[in-house]
């Protein structure tokens, strides 16, 4: 049973969200929220698009987010904005793998943000992200829609790691075959190509005894 969020939750809601680092448009923004309550409550949240987008702009208007530089419907927050915590080595939590809540963009930007505050290169930024977006998106197409775990961290060697642990549906490789559906796996392995060639290793295990899959990569970031 669905229920509404009150102003006070939807602003708290979204002043949580912009202290993990993410950004997106007012649409992302919702759909986070949703998966925010739904991780919580296991309830559908019934909020105003409206609302959300006042809030938003509210927050812009006070100097603490700027417009995306190449989409200004995407809210960013600003250099000197009052959300921003103190750096971490660190980063982790789990997202829903529903692509109705928008998780491709929530992790990309919660990555790039802890990444651009450990002073890492746009080039390796830029490839940690493509990589880790092959992930997420295996994660959400071949998952149960249930928990995606991801970890990250940088060590005192510069070593990027990176992990993410889902739950995966029931299939049968030899019936989607038939049905025609082989080309979900040959899009699965150019996807694991990506990755091999961006990262430094790559492992991806599939633990059948628990019906899930453990994905782990490294990336060695210049000194």
């Amino acid at each position: 049973m669905a229920f509404s969020v009150s102003t006070r939750e939807l602003e708290s809601e979204i002043s949580s969200l912009l202290q993990s680092g993410v950004a997106g448009n007012i649409s992302d923004f919702v759909s986070w929220i949703r998966m925010e309550i739904q991780k919580k409550f296991k309830d559908e949240a019934l909020l105003s698009e409206k609302d959300v987008a006042n809030f938003l702009e509210k927050l812009k208007s006070e100097g603490e987010l700027v417009s995306g530089q190449f989409d200004a419907r995407e809210y960013f927050l600003a250099s000197n904005s009052k959300f921003h915590k103190k750096v971490q080595s660190s980063d982790r939590f789990f997202i829903l793998g529903r692509l109705d809540f928008s998780p491709l963009q929530y992790v990309k930007t919660r990555l790039e943000y802890f990444l651009r505050r450990n002073s890492v290169s746009e080039d390796e930024i830029i490839d940690i992200s493509i990589a880790t977006l092959e992930a997420v998106e295996n994660a959400a197409k071949y998952g149960d829609g249930t928990s995606v775990e991801v970890e990250y961290s940088i060590d005192r060697a510069k070593v990027f790691t990176i992990s993410l642990l889902n739950n995966i549906k029931d299939f049968d490789l030899e019936d989607d075959i038939k049905r025609g559906k082989f080309s979900s796996t040959a899009t699965l392995m150019r996807g694991m190509m990506v990755m091999q060639k961006l990262f430094t290793s790559v492992d991806l295990e599939i633990l059948d005894d628990k019906k899930q899959a453990s994905f782990k990569a490294t990336k060695q970031l210049a000194k």
